[in-house]
């Protein structure tokens, strides 16, 4: 009789995520991916599969998870404007605090320029989040929070492109008092 496979799938993605994270997908094996999510080969691609298709598990779970905190805390807000606000500066607060940087990033720059796949899952992805950002801001123009003559998409769109933007500077300079400005730079050019 065979043996059932039992671990918890979230938990496992979750350490296989950390591991992409921290090595890249090209750097990291499939001892890496097993040793940290403490399973075994044959559970692993008999519940997941290959390393491409964990792969695409953990940017899937990466994307929703970070979704789903966005609007559980715009929906907490009254306003349209004060949600976008502090997206933005919540925004700011992770470039700076998080020191593995952004998966969707690192992955758009090491895989999805040879990997259709990826590049599809995360252009879905960034739609979604483009989507939202841009009822957000309607809801904004419609409330009379922001200037009514606004392009609404163009507005959300800028927003999400500042905020790689915001990555790349941080990178490279390590100035947490650049990107709070940045930030603040940000709101002020929308609420005009």
């Amino acid at each position: 009789m065979a043996r059932s496979v039992e671990f918890n799938e979230a938990e496992t993605i979750e350490k296989a995520m950390n591991v992409f994270w921290e090595k890249g997908y090209h750097g990291t094996s499939m001892q890496d991916l097993v040793e940290a999510m403490q399973i075994n080969r044959s559970s692993l691609y008999n519940t997941i599969g290959d390393k491409h298709c964990l792969f695409l598990k953990c940017i899937s779970t990466y994307a929703e998870a970070g979704m789903a905190e966005v609007k559980a805390k715009v929906a907490r807000e009254t306003s349209a404007l004060q949600a976008l606000i502090n997206i933005i500066r919540d925004k700011a607060a992770w470039v700076v605090d998080c020191e593995k940087g952004c998966l969707g990033v690192k992955t758009i720059f090491e895989i999805a320029p040879e990997d259709a796949q990826v590049r599809n899952l995360l252009n879905k992805n960034n739609e979604m989040y483009l989507e939202f950002l841009t009822e957000l801001v309607q809801r904004a123009i419609d409330d009379g929070e922001l200037d009514r003559s606004e392009d609404a998409a163009i507005v959300a769109e800028y927003i999400l492109t500042t905020f790689t933007g915001w990555k790349q500077a941080y990178i490279l300079h390590r100035n947490p008092i650049a990107i709070r400005k940045m930030s603040e730079f940000l709101i002020k050019s929308i609420t005009k």
